[in-house]
């Protein structure tokens, strides 16, 4: 304890910043992705959490922030300084108004690992489907 007061806990889970599709969180703002039975369940350290059931899950990209801004938002922007790679990671589900999309970024190789876990189990659930 430093000066008598305690710790906060952080939630548990992998350490990711949310960039959009999230109501109610922060954009920029931390967040903790943790993978549960009812699904993957995305944390603020004070505020709501949002459950997105991994049936509902169409598919997971990961790419380098350049990437990213250019592909949905029509320009290559960085914002990133001196060498370190913001990567954003590309939640794409279904809801009953459609197809919606989310995203985080993060900078930490471990949070990219956990990712690549996760969307090769995403990859490997995808069935055939005919056009």
């Amino acid at each position: 304890m430093l000066f008598g007061k305690k710790k906060k806990d952080l939630p548990a889970g992998v350490r990711m910043m949310h960039y959009e599709g999230l109501r109610g969180f922060s954009q920029d703002g931390p967040c903790f992705m943790e993978r549960t039975e009812a699904g993957l369940v995305f944390r603020q350290t004070n505020g709501p959490a949002a459950t997105l059931p991994l049936e509902k899950v169409t598919g997971l990209e990961m790419m380098p922030e350049r990437n990213f801004m250019a592909r949905y938002h029509g320009t290559a922007a960085t914002t990133a300084y001196g060498k370190a790679v913001k990567w954003f990671a590309v939640f794409h589900y279904t809801t009953q108004e459609g197809e919606r999309m989310l995203a985080l970024w993060y900078t930490e190789p471990k949070t990219g690992n956990a990712l690549r876990e996760l969307a090769a189990q995403i990859g490997a659930a995808t069935q055939d489907y005919t056009l």
